[in-house]
C-alpha cells in the first residue's frame, strides 16, 4: 500500500507551484507574442475616435490606425494642429477620410458629435489626460476642476453619448496609468483619476458584449509633456503605440502594453511597501523640484 510521506507531499506540492509558475509565465509572455485582432475592426469605412490626437500618444495611436486604413476622427482644442496632423494622416494614406472634434475637455459642457452620428465608428480610444505635478495643497479649485474634467468627466460624457452609434462589433481604448494601481505621492489628483480610468473601464467590459473594452496601463513614455529621453523602460511615442495596438484581443479586462512596463510594475510590487513608499516620494520630490526649476 502507498504511503504518503512529507516527501511526497513536498513534491506534489512543489510540482504544483512549478507547473503553476509555467502556467503563468507562458500566459504572460502569450500577452505580448500573440498577433492583434485590430484589423477585425477595420470594416468598410470604419472610423476610429482618438482623443486628445494632436500630440503624444494620441497622436502616435492616430498615426498608427492611419497606417492599418481607419478613417479618423481627431479630438482636440486647437484647430491648427489638428490640421497639422490630418495631413499627417494624409500622407501615410491620402485615401482616409479625416473629421475633428473641436473641443476644450478641461471644461465641463456637452461635446457636439452631430456629424459624427451616421459615420461607422468601430474604435473610440480615449486618451486625452493630464497629470500636473506638485503637493497637493498648492492645488487651486480651477487646477483640482480642469483635471477631474480632461480625465474623468471629459472620457465618461464621450463614451456615454458615442455608445449608442458604435455599430457592430467595436472597440474602446481606455488610456490609463501604473499611478491608478500604485499611486505616487505629488500625483493625487492624477492617480484619483487614473483609478477611475481603470475601474471604468473594466466595469465597461463585463456589461458591454460586442463591444471589446480594454484599460491601457502606461508607465513612462517619452512625450511633448514628459521630454526624458527614450529608453529601454521609456519607448517613444510611436513604439507604445504599435504596442497598444497590438494588444488588441489579448481578452484581458487591464494590461500594461508595453512589457517592459510589466515586468518593472511586478518587481516593484515585490519590495516592501515602505521602502516602495520612500523610493517613490524621494523620486517624485525630485520631478517637483524639476519642474519648480524650469517654471521659474
Amino acid at each position: 500500500m502507498y504511503q504518503i510521506t512529507l516527501g511526497n507531499i513536498v513534491i506534489v506540492v512543489g510540482l504544483a507551484a512549478l507547473t503553476r509558475g509555467f502556467y503563468l509565465f507562458f500566459k504572460f509572455v502569450y500577452t505580448y507574442i500573440r498577433p492583434s485582432s485590430i484589423m477585425k475592426y477595420r470594416t468598410s469605412g470604419a472610423y476610429a475616435v482618438v482623443t486628445g490626437a494632436t500630440d503624444g500618444i494620441g497622436k502616435a495611436i492616430a498615426l498608427e490606425l492611419a497606417d492599418k486604413g481607419f478613417n479618423l476622427v481627431l479630438h482636440g482644442r486647437s484647430a491648427d494642429k489638428l490640421l497639422s496632423v490630418s495631413r499627417e494622416v494624409l500622407e501615410i494614406n491620402p485615401a482616409l477620410q479625416v473629421r475633428f472634434i473641436i473641443h476644450d475637455s478641461s471644461i465641463n459642457n456637452p461635446t457636439d458629435i452631430s456629424a459624427l452620428q451616421k459615420l461607422p465608428i468601430r474604435v473610440l480610444v480615449n486618451n486625452v489626460g493630464v497629470g500636473p505635478i506638485k503637493a497637493f495643497p498648492e492645488f487651486s479649485t480651477a487646477e483640482i476642476d480642469s483635471t477631474v474634467n480632461v480625465n474623468i468627466l471629459f472620457p465618461t460624457h464621450l463614451t456615454n453619448i458615442l455608445l449608442p452609434y458604435l455599430s457592430g462589433p467595436a472597440l474602446i481604448l481606455n488610456i490609463s496609468s501604473y499611478a491608478g494601481i500604485h499611486p505616487p505621492p505629488y500625483l493625487a489628483v492624477y492617480a484619483a483619476t487614473k483609478a477611475y480610468n481603470d475601474a471604468f473601464s473594466k466595469s465597461l467590459s463585463v456589461e458591454l458584449g460586442d463591444v471589446e473594452t480594454i484599460s491601457i496601463l502606461t508607465g513612462s513614455v517619452h512625450t511633448g509633456s514628459n521630454s526624458k529621453p527614450v529608453s529601454f523602460l521609456r519607448p517613444s511615442s510611436q513604439v507604445f503605440a504599435r504596442k497598444v495596438l497590438g494588444i488588441v484581443g489579448c481578452g484581458k479586462k487591464s494590461v500594461m502594453p508595453y512589457w517592459p512596463h510589466a515586468v518593472q510594475t511586478y518587481f516593484l510590487s515585490l519590495l516592501p511597501e515602505r521602502m516602495m513608499d520612500r523610493a517613490m516620494k524621494n523620486a517624485m520630490r525630485k520631478e517637483v523640484e524639476a519642474a519648480s526649476k524650469s517654471g521659474a
